[in-house]
């Protein structure tokens, strides 16, 4: 699918427009740039990012994934090659999952919900909504992001994220598969509101390409606790980092994933001072794609199994890790 300029683009309003011809502009002016010839190149570029933003997306994560391992090979630094393969892997696997269940569930689900649903014609084409989608996306990652922590049954998808007992871009690939059966439900509010599908996808991929980044050593905290203006509003590898500390300071903090006040909004900030250690314990270790495709899940199972009850099952499965 493709979109067209003007008013069927989802983009719509000031970035849809189409520039006056040619006769409308006058000698003086036609060879000067105008308002609309601007607003609708900064459409067509947005346009043309919906349109190729998976592709942009694959192409990013590549380069930083082979461009750190070079970098490394270069500065005789270790290569942590069976867990630099258990991340592919994991993330191979929830590539393959994720593009079965979006072509079979959820794009066109989501497409029924805007098509049919949707509460209000948001006018894409308006920076400032782009923005406010923005904030809420990060809000509601911030609150599942949270759950997936103090929940178990979600944790035992999640741990297999948090296992590497090293961060680099590798590691920020070891994603569950099974969080492709369950994160998308979080994300039809989008298309309910009237965020156009292709649109909820482009940001998905900004997003998810902001996080790839955020998994690396190479920008070192200020080891004080303190950081600059942008490390005040964004979340930056050093924050990121705490979140994947398995120090008992660091544990469960910094959940956001663009922006870092909603953890100082809600209590669970921390910056990094003490050096952080990386993974999940012996108990819960990932050591294998096996053990990737499996996560907590077998241990969950097991100790559900030896609850004695339905109930004291569902509360073992509802309650913390």
């Amino acid at each position: 699918m493709r979109w067209t300029q003007g008013n069927d683009s989802p983009l719509g309003g000031i970035w849809g427009q189409t520039p006056t011809d040619e006769e409308s502009v006058g000698v003086e002016t036609k060879d000067m740039p105008t308002t609309e010839n601007i607003t609708t190149a900064i459409g067509s570029l947005f346009n043309w990012y919906a349109s190729n933003a998976t592709s942009i997306f694959a192409a990013l994560i590549l380069t930083a994934i082979f461009g750190e391992l070079v970098l490394r090979r270069l500065r005789r630094r270790e290569i942590y090659v069976r867990s630099t393969l258990t991340s592919w892997i994991s993330g191979a696997g929830f590539l393959v999952a994720k593009t079965l269940l979006e072509k079979l569930i959820f794009v066109g689900l989501a497409f029924y919900i805007y098509d049919n649903f949707r509460l209000f014609d948001l006018p894409m084409g308006n920076p400032l909504i782009w923005l406010g989608v923005l904030f809420a996306r990060d809000f509601i990652y911030y609150w599942v992001h949270r759950t997936e922590h103090t929940v178990r049954f979600f944790w035992a998808s999640h741990l297999v994220h948090h296992s590497p007992r090293n961060i680099d871009m590798s590691s920020a690939v070891r994603i569950p598969w099974m969080e492709a059966m369950y994160k998308p439900w979080f994300s039809l509010w989008m298309p309910l509101l009237g965020v156009h599908p292709l649109v909820k996808i482009a940001l998905d991929v900004f997003v998810s390409t902001i996080q790839q980044l955020h998994h690396t050593t190479a920008f070192p905290g200020r080891g004080d606790g303190t950081y600059p203006l942008v490390g005040r509003i964004f979340v930056t590898p050093s924050t990121h980092r705490v979140h994947h500390g398995y120090n008992p300071e660091y544990l469960d903090k910094n959940f956001g994933a663009v922006f870092i006040f909603w953890d100082k909004m809600f209590g669970t900030y921390a910056p990094e001072i003490e050096p952080v250690r990386f993974g999940v314990g012996e108990v819960d270790a990932v050591d294998s794609p096996a053990d990737a495709f499996v996560g907590g899940y077998k241990r969950l199972w097991d100790n559900m199994r030896a609850a004695g009850s339905p109930r004291a099952a569902l509360e073992i499965a509802a309650g913390r890790p």
